[in-house]
């Protein structure tokens, strides 16, 4: 079921020409840990463009693992349209950017700890983060988000999961 889910979010994707990956480790409460890869498109040109700043588009496409301490792991696959502040600092080849999105995932199982369950494996993804991309036509970034996963009261309880990550991302 992930599988044939990635597929079909991956299909836009594959058509891309300037694709990168991310490798992404994050923390959650009840020492939840989230490992994950993701695919990811950033639009050509710019959604709008000013003296200094532009906001670019972003798809990404992600497929993590959660070690869950004390219960079982379970893995995580979905989709995000990733909308990003950028502003290249002058006279170099590095970026500044702010990033924010809300995207949609799908959790293999529910639970996450003995007294912790999220309720449906269908999550909606909240995400806010910064980062610095550098090298010559984007190269690389490193970037920080906060993420917060919750099914947005479609069951009771939605006790959600927060999420501090650190991702490297190499682009193509």
């Amino acid at each position: 079921m992930i599988g044939a889910l990635l597929g079909t979010l991956a299909w836009p994707l594959a058509r891309a020409q300037g694709l990168d990956v991310s490798l992404a480790a994050a923390m959650a409460e009840a020492d939840v840990r989230k490992f994950s890869v993701i695919v990811g498109d950033t639009r050509d040109a710019p959604l709008w463009q000013g003296e200094n700043w532009r906001l670019k588009l972003r798809h990404e496409v992600e497929l993590a693992s959660w070690h869950v301490p004390r219960a079982r792991d379970l893995v995580e696959a979905g989709y995000s349209p990733v909308l990003r502040l950028e502003r290249r600092l002058a006279g170099s080849q590095v970026t500044l950017f702010f990033e924010g999105s809300i995207g949609a995932r799908l959790l293999s199982h529910t639970s996450v700890a003995p007294d912790r369950n999220l309720s449906t494996a269908f999550q909606f993804a909240d995400m806010i983060g910064l980062g610095v991309q550098w090298g010559a036509n984007g190269g690389s970034s490193l970037g920080v988000r906060y993420q917060h996963l919750s099914n947005a009261d479609i069951k009771r309880p939605n006790p959600g999961m927060d999420f501090l990550q650190v991702r490297y991302c190499y682009q193509f």
